[in-house]
């Protein structure tokens, strides 16, 4: 999340310089649409690490738990 925070500041302030130096409107307009896109994939990046980390979280957290059930039922 802290990199996703801190690319989000960047973003903004490329984007910020964009449309305080470009002054060409079609290059302004093709160079803000990149810097969307970029946005786009991090965020989708960003989801599919998250995604991720939950499915790997819970798949150990299925496998210790059976664990744990199995020693309690020896013990019992």
């Amino acid at each position: 999340m802290q990199n996703t925070a801190a690319f989000n500041a960047h973003r903004t302030a490329l984007e910020q310089s964009v449309h305080n130096t470009v002054v060409d409107d079609a290059i302004r307009n093709a160079m803000l649409a990149n810097i969307a896109a970029m946005a786009e994939a991090m965020q989708a990046e960003s989801r599919t690490a998250d995604a991720t980390f939950v499915k790997q979280h819970k798949r150990r957290h299925g496998i210790l738990r059976s664990w744990i059930v199995g020693v309690q039922e020896c013990a019992a």
